[in-house]
């Protein structure tokens, strides 16, 4: 199977999906990451809280954790990813040449705006594609005023290491979230495992899905 991941950070990938990356590419399955911007971050006053080449150097380790290979940084600026025909076209040029089998993106009702238009860019851009699923979003993003629906699990409970030392190799989100941070991701995650009779897992809302029998 080819799976494509869209993230608008580096690091979103890692928190949505970074188990199930982990668990397809151990059962051979193809992955490629999409990142929509190079994800340095300054606040309004201008306080610098990670630059661009740190941005890049955890969100390739945290990839290289999961054991992804492919993946592609494009140059939307960060807080102000668009949802309009430029990122909707940058994203149908990787469909159009990679080809997907099963496509995550973010959660529609996210409440920071790069994640909320990264998905409907998403799911703009793959309307040819027939499966589609929302990763949770997970605070201080997706405090919403609509509900997330946990509709598809998959179990990461042979992966959920490699999720977490992904996350924790982006220290520059550790640092401004802290420990307790890491603790409910995993927390999250048992949480889930528990909903579906495993030890650990991540779960996803549908936009589409194609079954196969």
């Amino acid at each position: 199977m080819k799976i494509l991941a869209i993230g608008a950070h580096l690091d979103d990938i890692e928190l949505g999906c970074g188990g199930t990356l982990a668990k397809a590419i151990k059962n051979g399955h193809q992955i490629r990451c999409l990142i929509m911007c190079l994800s340095s971050y300054s606040r309004y006053d201008g306080t610098v809280l990670r630059t661009e080449d740190q941005a890049i150097r955890e969100g390739k380790k945290g990839l290289k954790i999961l054991g992804v290979k492919d993946y592609k940084i494009l140059n939307f600026k960060n807080k102000y990813i668009t949802y309009d025909a430029s990122s909707v076209e940058a994203i149908d040029a990787v469909l159009d040449e990679f080809q997907p089998d099963l496509i995550f993106t973010h959660w529609a009702f996210d409440t920071h705006q790069d994640h909320h238009n990264t998905c409907l860019a998403s799911i703009s851009a793959a309307r040819y594609f027939n499966s589609i699923f929302m990763c949770e979003p997970f605070p201080p993003s997706g405090r919403s005023y609509h509900p997330y629906r946990p509709q598809v699990y998959i179990d990461i409970s042979d992966s959920i290491n490699e999720k977490l030392k992904a996350v924790t190799a982006h220290e520059s989100q550790v640092k401004k979230y802290g420990a307790d941070w890491l603790k409910s991701i995993s927390g999250r995650a048992r949480m889930r495992g528990n909903e579906c009779g495993v030890k650990y897992a991540e779960s996803f809302e549908l936009v589409r899905y194609k079954l196969e029998l």
